[in-house]
């Protein structure tokens, strides 16, 4: 399953093991474990180069503005730069095209050196006006994106540029082309992690006018980033190094190594997984989703010697849930949620899945700072059927009360959609499954007027809890992101306090009331925390997990002799 985000989260090692992969706490920074240290080689890369990638998804959107789902990052990642971003495989964050920064000593004011000299792909320098005009265009209704509520309203006059009432943002200026000004309504904690999100990327307005906003994020690209879109059809995209990109690696070689790379798109993921048993493509990464190698080929991987050193494994700060919309009977009952709580079997989703993962008992990850280790007992779940058809019976509903659940066709996904249509056709609904491609899903699920109940999976933007709360479950983020449609006035009250205090701990309780209190409204099943396990060819070097960001395309490089077509 997979949701928006291309992004992996911050990480707890896991070790893989003959019986599959076991969890061993969780850190504050993460490393990606491997049974070979033949891919992280410390000799000098190779410039040069073509790969091959299996995508079991479309790229739903170019537009940095709105690409916010796992197969879309991946592409728009490698198209754009933004201020700042991470470094590597860490949670620290760095400058980018952001040289330098500085926060006021009130936190209310952030000031930006642009990098000089770099240019778009088509020649137009990049400057301050270009971050200017992207946090126009993610504020403009009609582009719609879903990083508005991540600027509206904390950043100053962002609410009256996006109401009409403003021709400009009064608290993002530029003193000149090198040197961006944003100023805050309140301090918040996260925003420069807000700042390394794709929605903020530098733009080329002039061209976006050109080509127009439909055309922009459908089946065209100008960014600053180290991959240039080179052609996007539907059956594969192509990214073609940009010759003149502005980083350079440690030992001042010019990024990106690689020449170009081919993504196709083959919804088969086992399929996918047997063209890279055979070498036909070199990584098995970000584009399959959160859980990586399909399950189906997982045992593969690991019994076969020449296959487990190619694997890569990480638990990651991701949430895989049930969502039930609090807008659509007979979900808009209580009682009927709660009910839907105790009738999944999540250990037997967890088995289907290879153990890939552990129990999940709310939305929030184990490495996530504000994750309830103590859960007040009337906000957790066990799995009773027999539970579960006493709520049914108090809320009222009668044996054989059809539902629809709405997935996407993936083959694990499609495995835990019917093992959840099992489990809640035993406690007496009438269960039909309703699956399209990812795109067709997201694109109704975002609406949240039709799917009453669904599956999907949210894997963190930055690491901060107000990602997954804030975001999840606040009455402002509906439908796009909040689209269980859950509302509870306290809650939003919590979360809203949460998103500007200073106090960590005053936070944390706020977070912890919020997360007590969401579990006993029941707008989700968290059903497991997975752990991702990718792969990369022996021929690969540079390759790593993020705990944050897709797959490193940019520092990837390859042996001489095996470049592919």
């Amino acid at each position: 399953m997979h949701k928006k985000k291309s992004k992996l989260g911050m990480a707890a090692i896991s070790v893989i093991s003959a019986l599959g992969v076991v969890l061993a706490g969780c850190s504050s920074q993460s490393t990606s474990t491997s049974a070979t240290a033949s891919n992280t080689t410390s000799n000098k890369p190779v410039e040069g180069g073509n790969i091959l990638m299996d995508t079991v998804s479309n790229f739903k959107d170019l537009d940095p503005a709105l690409s916010y789902d796992t197969t879309s990052y991946e592409a728009v990642g490698e198209m754009y730069d933004q201020l700042v971003t991470y470094d590597k495989n860490t949670t620290n964050l760095k400058p980018m095209l952001a040289e330098s920064y500085t926060v006021s000593s009130d936190g209310l004011t952030y000031t930006f050196k642009i990098r000089q000299g770099v240019k778009f792909w088509n020649g137009d320098p990049v400057t301050a006006q270009s971050f200017v005009d992207e946090f126009q265009r993610v504020l403009d209704p009609k582009v719609a994106s879903p990083g508005e509520g991540f600027i509206d309203p904390i950043v100053k006059g962002s609410t009256e540029y996006n109401k009409g009432t403003s021709k400009t943002i009064s608290g993002i200026t530029t003193p000149d082309a090198n040197t961006l000004v944003i100023q805050l309504t309140k301090p918040q904690p996260f925003f420069l992690e807000v700042l390394a999100m794709p929605f903020f990327s530098a733009v080329d307005q002039a061209y976006i006018t050109k080509v127009g906003n439909k055309s922009f994020d459908s089946n065209t690209a100008m960014g600053s980033g180290p991959f240039q879109l080179d052609s996007y059809d539907t059956n594969q995209m192509v990214l073609k190094k940009n010759t003149s990109y502005w980083m350079k690696d440690k030992d001042g070689n010019q990024l990106p190594y690689l020449d170009k790379i081919t993504m196709r798109i083959n919804k088969n993921g086992q399929l996918d997984a047997l063209n890279f048993q055979q070498g036909k493509t070199a990584i098995i990464g970000n584009l399959f989703g959160s859980a990586g190698i399909p399950s189906a080929s997982y045992p593969k991987f690991l019994s076969d010697p020449n296959l487990k050193k190619t694997v890569y494994s990480q638990a990651q700060n991701t949430v895989n849930y049930l969502g039930l919309n609090s807008k659509i009977a007979p979900f808009d009952n209580p009682k009927v949620r709660q009910a839907i709580e105790y009738a999944i079997n999540k250990k037997k989703i967890l088995q289907l899945l290879n153990d890939r993962g552990q129990v999940a008992n709310q939305p929030l990850p184990p490495g996530v700072e504000g994750y309830v280790k103590d859960l007040a007992a009337d906000s957790q779940y066990s799995y009773d059927p027999q539970k579960a058809k006493q709520l049914l019976q108090e809320a009222g509903i009668k044996s054989g009360t059809q539902i629809t659940l709405y997935s996407y066709n993936e083959p694990d996904t499609m495995k835990i959609s019917q093992s959840i249509q099992n489990d809640l056709n035993a406690v007496g609904f009438d269960t039909k499954v309703n699956s399209t491609d990812w795109n067709t899903f997201l694109t109704v699920n975002e609406k949240g007027d039709t799917q009453g109940v669904f599956t999907l999976a949210w894997i963190e933007d930055f690491p901060d809890a107000s990602d997954f709360l804030n975001t999840l479950f606040n009455s402002n983020q509906q439908p796009a992101n909040n689209s269980s449609m859950y509302t509870n006035k306290q809650v939003d009250e919590w979360l809203n306090k949460a998103q500007n205090d200073p106090n960590k701990q005053e936070r944390m309780d706020l977070y912890k009331q919020a997360t007590e209190q969401i579990m006993k409204d029941a707008p989700w099943v968290p059903l497991y925390y997975p752990v991702t396990t990718y792969a990369a060819q022996t021929w690969v070097h540079g390759f790593y997990i993020s705990p944050v960001l897709p797959d490193p395309l940019q520092y990837i490089w390859i042996d001489k002799d095996k470049s592919q077509n």
